[in-house]
């Protein structure tokens, strides 16, 4: 019985069938046995499809066709072998002999009814339905192979003939090199040949025009996506900060892929005006029939005063996405340390949930800084992922907690506090996130514990801390680039700024950037992030020096050729710019 069971449920089942046809009457006690191995096997296949879905989820998340299809075929083969367990347990309880388990085992095999016998009319035993019905598929197949056959050779003259055409011949239209979030990116300041800038704009500009099909509707692809989302919720995370869940309007998956850690970039006409602003996506990229951006109301925020106020559930959305290199899938380290501050924890959480997704074996820290508990973000969620995940480590400090049943630590993220919540810091990765000032002195707590720079990864939520570099800061001169010492001289309160192509002029504030300048009299520049971070909003400075807060966008080619990021660019002095 056992090496029956062994045949039958196994791998090898042309065996199976014939060995029952051959054996006798089942006793009670056999029967027992082959319904507990039945379910033995059925409750080991149902445990392979979780795990050849969960394996589904990571591959369509990392865009890997080949092991999205090989997982797929290990959930359909599970189902068969479910299925005929299946089948063995119903015949069991009906009482029906082997002979009678292995016909209908076999039917399961053959796609046929339960309530189907095998007809001694026909041909071999089939019946006469089956026998015409695999003749007429045998002719629809032989139908489709011949025009199958005919439109591949239309396809290979059509080859033939474009392979010797001029253009092709001459190699003058090289294909456009898409720019994907596994790029690698820059460390420092300033900017590439003018050579090199020009092949990067056209790059910019081809890769949202190729995630578009040619009437409008979005595509599904790892370029820039543009198109419409359907708010579906909003969920209230602390009393200054909500939850946007984004849907496909035509239902479905949404209509991108991206990795945790990207950010999704909206639009909107408000007060008359186009307004873009960029937002971290914080869902999980193994959720693909939603995804979600935590947006945090800022005082004077144009933008998020708008989606807090005016939108709601069934509104339409202009979004852009995805974009950015603050990205942690679990490949690139076998641990991390997730330090954030305030709604800087958004792109962390997108990596916890995330990881939790995957069932990623690595250990996760997080070390998160809030004001108050009232503005603690994902509080709940954090806790519950705590009991359900045996390798993540949360560690959170409140600035203010006085007054309220808080009994974490209180203060900020301190080195006492890095070194006591993270064992073995400076043997691991870092992903850093909040503003400006926490992340300045943060990396230099890091260094002092004794973290390598090349293990910390950064991303700046809110405006860059102002136009005059501090001493060592590098100063971003037409040309050139290089590390002044000491504090430059302040310039005037308020140089010039000329842009070249559109013959315009405006002063240029110090406390302005490029970009904000250019809007402000109409010269056009393309943007996204406005952090520094996306490189859409690249220009050619021609002429003055900036300081540039962020300029993790900026290639050292584009730092050669004198390139800066327009929404970081800022200056005391005069400047030329190639807008």
């Amino acid at each position: 019985m056992m090496g029956m069971m062994g045949e039958m449920m196994g791998r090898p089942r042309k065996e199976f069938y014939p060995s029952l046809m051959e054996m006798p009457a089942l006793s009670a006690e056999r029967r027992r046995e082959l319904e507990s191995q039945a379910r033995a096997r059925i409750g080991a296949e149902i445990d392979g499809m979780a795990n050849a879905e969960m394996a589904l989820r990571h591959a369509l998340a990392s865009g890997k066709a080949i092991e999205a299809d090989l997982a797929s075929r290990q959930i359909r083969e599970a189902l068969n072998q479910v299925q005929s367990g299946v089948i063995v347990l119903r015949s069991l309880e009906e009482g029906k002999s082997p002979q009678q388990i292995a016909q209908n085992w076999f039917k399961s095999q053959m796609n046929l009814s339960q309530s189907e016998r095998p007809s001694s009319d026909g041909v071999l035993g089939v019946s006469w339905f089956h026998v015409i019905t695999m003749g007429l598929l045998a002719i629809v197949s032989f139908g489709m192979l011949a025009v199958y056959a005919v439109r591949m050779r239309r396809a290979n003259a059509l080859v033939d003939r474009l392979t010797r055409s001029p253009v092709a011949a001459s190699g003058s239209m090289p294909a456009p090199v898409i720019p994907t979030a596994d790029a690698p990116r820059a460390k420092a300041t300033v900017a590439a040949a003018p050579a090199a800038g020009a092949a990067a704009r056209i790059q910019e500009t081809i890769a949202p025009a190729a995630a578009t099909s040619a009437g409008g509707e979005p595509t599904k692809g790892r370029g820039l996506w543009k198109g419409k989302l359907k708010v579906c919720a909003i969920f209230n995370e602390t009393p200054s900060s909500r939850t946007f869940r984004l849907q496909n309007p035509q239902g479905g998956a949404i209509p991108f892929e991206f990795l945790p850690g990207q950010f999704l970039t909206y639009s909107a006409q408000i007060d008359a005006k186009t307004v873009r602003r960029s937002y971290t996506i914080a869902s999980s990229a193994a959720q693909t029939a939603y995804v979600e951006t935590t947006i945090k109301r800022e005082d004077g925020g144009v933008f998020s005063e708008y989606m807090h106020d005016e939108i709601k559930e069934g509104d339409l959305l202009d979004v852009m996405a995805p974009s950015g290199a603050f990205t942690f899938t679990g490949k690139e380290a076998d641990s991390v340390v997730l330090i954030g501050g305030g709604v800087g924890i958004t792109p962390l959480m997108a990596a916890i949930r995330y990881l939790f997704d995957i069932s990623w074996p690595g250990e996760v820290y997080l070390v998160y800084g809030a004001q108050t508990t009232e503005q603690f973000i994902f509080r709940d969620e954090l806790e519950y992922l705590q009991r359900r995940m045996n390798n993540l480590h949360v560690a959170a400090t409140m600035a203010r907690a006085a007054g309220t049943t808080w009994m974490g630590s209180e203060g900020q993220i301190t080195a006492e506090f890095l070194a006591r919540s993270v064992p073995d810091l400076s043997k691991r990765r870092v992903h850093l996130c909040g503003p400006p000032g926490m992340m300045q002195a943060l990396k230099k707590t890091l260094v002092e514990l004794g973290v390598p720079p090349e293990q910390v990864k950064s991303e700046a939520f809110g405006p860059a801390l102002g136009a005059v570099p501090p001493p060592g800061r590098t100063v971003i001169e037409s040309g050139e680039s290089e590390i002044k010492g000491g504090t430059p001289s302040i310039g005037p309160a308020t140089a010039s700024i000329r842009f070249a192509k559109s013959g315009k002029a405006a002063p240029l504030p110090p406390d302005k950037s490029v970009l904000e300048v250019a809007e402000s009299i109409g010269v056009s520049i393309d943007y996204s992030c406005r952090a520094g971070t996306c490189g859409i909003c690249k220009t050619h400075l021609i002429e003055g020096s900036v300081t540039m807060e962020v300029q993790d966008a900026l290639t050292e080619e584009d730092k050669a050729g004198g390139m800066i990021l327009a929404c970081q660019a800022k200056s005391v002095g005069n400047l030329v710019v190639e807008a």
